[in-house]
């Protein structure tokens, strides 16, 4: 009789594939990296890992998933000890400038996910996934701020709220993108962006 594996064991080993999936796909890109290559970097079998994912496809659109989500309840989980609407702005704009870009694993974040953006749009199933998520999970959340401020007369009245998101996320996604360059002022940049967003919304 084969052994009984827990839940919390499958899913420490699916964590661990997803860890070594990014590592691998952040220096060698989507296309380059290979199953060969995420089963050296994680020290498990390529048996193994196909019992948890078929294919590379899959491993790295369940990477999307698992970080977009677990993004999402994070900053749901901050949101939370926000007592205003200006103070829910400020938090998900510093959460953003508190990165540590000095790490590898915050930029290769920044590239696989800016790589799958580029992948998914050649292919519709994708990119309605995509779409998908980032309505779910992004739009819809900080919509929800500019109506709640609105309604408590913190921000401007007459403001679109869903053009308000995709401003926000638009910038937040264009700023993680020029890390690539050597140098980027990222903090000060971002520091600008936050300022200039919260003078146009404020009441």
């Amino acid at each position: 009789m084969p052994p009984i594996v827990s839940e919390s064991h499958k899913e420490r080993k699916r964590k661990e594939i997803l860890d070594s999936a990014l590592v691998c796909f952040a220096k060698k890109g989507l296309q380059a990296a290979t199953m060969d290559d995420i089963v050296e970097h994680s020290g498990i079998s390529k048996g193994a890992i196909y019992n948890y994912f078929k294919s590379k496809d899959e491993i790295y659109l369940e990477l999307m998933n698992t970080d977009t989500l677990e993004t999402y309840e994070n900053l749901v989980k901050g949101l939370l000890t926000c007592k205003s609407t200006l103070e829910k702005i400020t938090y998900l704009f510093d959460g953003y400038l508190n990165m540590d870009l000095s790490k590898n694993e915050t930029k290769g974040r920044f590239i696989v996910h800016n790589e799958f953006k580029l992948h998914a749009s050649r292919y519709k199933e994708l990119t309605d996934q995509l779409t998908d998520r980032r309505i779910e999970y992004l739009v819809k959340l900080f919509a929800g701020i500019i109506t709640e401020g609105q309604e408590s007369g913190e921000l401007k009245q007459g403001l679109n709220p869903e053009i308000l998101a995709d401003l926000f996320w638009a910038m937040i996604s264009g700023v993680t993108l020029q890390t690539i360059y050597r140098d980027y002022p990222y903090n000060q940049v971002l520091t600008e962006m936050k300022q200039m967003f919260i003078n146009t919304v404020k009441s």
